[in-house]
């Protein structure tokens, strides 16, 4: 048996990329990911979010199989990460919680978790503005829970880019408008989830 899958997998590394590209558009999405962890010649190509070739392979997966995902991705996130967080996530991404009654989608910190890991990360207008003297201008380029706050590694990553920006001006124009994206592909994506048979847990900000 194991002499079979070697020589499976190598009969596989063997084939020009196009080729083996053709075959994963015909797996689920789950079987990708169980692919993808054969051997790290599969990952490094099932993996990779800047292959086009590679990001093709997942998109048609997932309109093959979820044919109501019919939403891009966020920015910055790859269809791997996509159909994951979408469809695959099964626990919080920090505790490992499996109870689904317990775990909420929060696409705006693009994270799968509990209510009690999600306090421990994120902290309200006030006190970002108070206490840790965020500039309001970084917190307009954040997504947030309303009044329950902001994912702290969110701010911190805007604070660093926020101090090296020339033109900060600009820079918190940009991330302005790239926030106004966000949103609009957050409402699509949970308008998808709406009417989709999978029945995500989510949650509406």
């Amino acid at each position: 048996m194991k002499y079979n899958t070697l020589r499976l997998k190598s009969n596989i590394l063997l084939l020009p990329n196009e080729l083996l590209a053709e075959i994963c558009e015909n797996l689920s999405p789950q079987d990708l990911y169980s692919l993808s962890s054969v051997c790290k010649e599969l990952r490094h190509f099932l993996w990779s979010d800047k292959s086009i070739i590679t990001q093709q392979v997942w998109r048609i997966s997932r309109n093959k199989f979820y044919p109501n995902l019919k939403s891009i991705p966020l920015v910055g996130m790859s269809e791997q990460q996509y159909v994951w967080f979408t469809v695959l996530a099964k626990q919080c991404q920090f505790c490992k919680e499996s109870n689904k009654n317990l775990l909420k989608r929060y696409w705006e910190f693009q994270i799968i978790c509990c209510d009690e890991c999600l306090n421990k990360r994120i902290e309200s207008r006030q006190t970002l503005v108070t206490k840790y003297n965020v500039p309001e201008d970084v917190l307009s380029t954040c997504l947030s829970l309303g009044n329950r706050g902001y994912l702290l590694s969110h701010i911190k990553s805007a604070q660093m880019e926020y101090s090296k920006a020339i033109d900060k001006d600009s820079w918190v124009t940009h991330k302005q408008m790239e926030i106004i994206n966000q949103k609009c592909i957050i409402i699509s994506i949970l308008f998808d989830e709406f009417r989709s048979d999978y029945k995500p847990m989510t949650t509406i900000s």
